[in-house]
């Protein structure tokens, strides 16, 4: 559990400026969850297994930015509501965290918010085939991954908790990481292990 005011004077509530680069430019809500002043765990979704991008990956709820969306955290925000079913008065938007480039071609720039609401969502089945409430507790105590990616040099991972609603990994996981070592006491070591899939996520944690 975190409390609130470990870390929310250190965020940045920026909210207009847009980076300056070429690559597609992504908003997400980073939602936690707690009673009274203390942050519980996180609210993540599980992608819908028959969309193009990203098919049962565990994400944020988020998305692409577009022409009429004057900033990122609009993009958020909306996405938000059209993945959760829920407003977007049921979040109070902290701050925004350090964006994060992708091996893909996306930007993304994940906004902290606290949810308030009373966890009756009304999930885009087309979109998001669950909602997980995960627990820090969880990325404490849960196994821990990670595999070193060929050819990047300084010496670069992929990071992976197996979880029980999944596997998360790839930009979400990276992001919840930094999350965690710039605001909490986490400092667990991943077990270092080869890849055993030939394509994403290049592991599969039940074959170790």
């Amino acid at each position: 559990m975190l409390p609130y005011e470990s870390f929310v004077n250190q965020l940045s509530r920026d909210f207009d400026t847009i980076p300056d680069t070429s690559e597609t430019k992504s908003g997400v809500i980073f939602p936690l969850f707690g009673a009274n002043d203390t942050a519980e765990g996180i609210i993540l979704t599980e992608r819908a297994k028959h969309l193009k991008s990203h098919p049962g990956q565990i994400s944020f709820p988020g998305g692409v930015m577009e022409k009429a969306d004057p900033n990122l955290l609009v993009t958020a925000l909306r996405e938000w509501e059209e993945e959760m079913g829920v407003g977007r008065n049921s979040l109070d938007v902290l701050g925004k965290l350090e964006g994060l480039h992708t091996r893909t071609g996306f930007h993304i720039t994940p906004f902290l918010a606290k949810y308030n609401g009373d966890f009756c969502f009304s999930r885009n089945e087309d979109e998001v085939e669950q909602i997980i409430l995960l627990p820090f507790a969880d990325l404490w105590t849960k196994p821990f991954y990670a595999i070193a990616i060929p050819g990047r040099e300084p010496k670069h991972f992929a990071y992976y908790f197996d979880l029980p609603d999944g596997l998360l990994w790839g930009a979400t996981c990276e992001m919840i990481l930094r999350f965690l070592k710039d605001h909490s006491h986490f400092d667990r070591s991943p077990q270092i292990v080869k890849p055993n899939l030939t394509k994403p996520p290049f592991l599969d944690p039940k074959t170790l």
